[in-house]
């Protein structure tokens, strides 16, 4: 049986180091994947998760519990890349947002034996493509790692209902962009 990521959080918070190894071995995948959608450098997003360890690790008699440890981790990233960059380039040059969220785990579709699905499944990628990097993120939060708007609201600095109507307002706009006749 596997143990809860809040008993592990716990165990955390004890200094326990084989619950921080249970902990990055159960979200390295995660966090590298959505730090990839945020930045181009895969080194920096590498270094960045690394970090966040660190820090966990040197900082454990300091941490708070949490009944939400992936939103936690994935705002803990958000924010050291965001950071990095900052540090990295002039203020007004910084953006969080280089890559878009176009993945094959948001869009398994292109496997299709039909061509006529894979025309749909490219046309698709190309509309979302052109939604804004926020909509495109709250996308990938909520579909692709299964957040709910409260994590979401948390990660992205918003309100619970600006969460929600971000992701109704980003799901109108791919539906539009969608059955838009070229």
């Amino acid at each position: 049986m596997q143990i809860s990521d809040e008993k592990l959080w716990e165990s955390c918070l004890t200094g326990d180091k084989e619950a921080f190894k249970e902990i990055y071995c159960r979200f390295y995948s995660l966090l590298y994947n959505y730090g990839s959608k945020l930045v181009s450098d895969k080194d920096l997003v590498k270094d960045c998760i690394q970090d966040i360890f660190i820090k966990l690790i040197q900082n454990y008699p300091s941490l708070s519990p949490t009944p939400n440890v992936k939103g936690y981790l994935i705002k803990a990233l958000r924010n050291k890349l965001y950071d990095a960059l900052e540090k990295e380039k002039p203020t007004d040059d910084i953006t969080l947002y280089e890559e878009v969220f176009i993945t094959d785990e948001l869009f398994p579709l292109l496997s299709f034996d039909d061509s006529e699905a894979d025309d749909r499944a490219r046309h698709l990628m190309q509309v979302f493509s052109l939604l804004s990097s926020h909509q495109q993120e709250i996308i990938y939060l909520y579909y692709v790692n299964g957040l709910k708007h409260e994590e979401i609201a948390e990660i992205m600095g918003i309100n619970y209902q600006s969460s929600k109507n971000l992701l109704f307002r980003s799901l109108s706009s791919l539906k539009k962009l969608y059955l838009k006749k070229d």
